[in-house]
C-alpha cells in the first residue's frame, strides 16, 4: 500500500512575524492536516531548544543578532485536534558560525522567510510514556 503527497503550499513570511505562529497560521488557512516543511530566510535572532533526556524537558537558548537560516526543516501534525509544529533550524551569523536546534516561539523574521509545505498522509501524535513527548503515531 502506498500513499502520495498532496498539495504544495508556498508562503512568504514578513518582517516581525513569529515563525512558529506563522507556520500554524498558514496550515490553518490552507487546512493542512499533516505536512513536511522546509524554510530558508533571515531572522532577527533565534530562540531554539534541545531536549534534555534526563530531565525530560526542553532547554532553550537565544541568539539576539541578525542571522541567515541556512536550513529549516520539520513536520506539521496534530495532537488533540491542535497543530504540532516540529521544526529544527540552523542559522548562521556573519562569520558563518552556526546555531541549531528545535524551533521555539520568539524567532522573528527580519527580512523574509520562504516557507514550503508539502502535504503528506495524515499523521497523529500520541504521548510517549518513556519521554513524555508527543511522538508520531507510526
Amino acid at each position: 500500500m502506498t500513499k502520495t503527497t498532496g498539495r504544495v503550499v508556498i508562503a512568504r513570511l514578513e518582517p516581525e512575524e513569529d515563525i512558529l505562529h506563522s507556520i500554524e497560521k498558514v496550515a490553518t488557512e490552507k487546512n493542512i492536516q499533516s505536512g513536511y516543511l522546509s524554510m530558508i530566510g533571515a531572522v532577527a535572532g533565534v530562540h531554539l531548544g534541545y531536549f534534555d533526556r534526563e530531565e525530560k524537558n526542553y532547554k532553550d537558548f537565544t541568539v539576539d543578532e541578525d542571522l541567515e537560516i541556512v536550513s529549516g526543516t520539520g513536520n506539521i501534525t496534530k495532537y488533540d485536534n491542535n497543530y504540532v509544529i516540529h521544526a529544527h533550524l540552523i542559522a548562521a551569523d556573519q562569520t558563518g558560525r552556526c546555531y541549531g536546534g528545535h524551533l521555539l516561539e520568539g524567532c522573528k523574521v527580519s527580512v523574509t522567510i520562504e516557507l514550503i509545505i508539502t502535504e503528506i498522509p495524515e499523521l497523529i501524535r500520541s504521548i510517549d510514556e518513556v519521554t513524555g513527548l508527543k511522538l508520531l503515531g507510526i
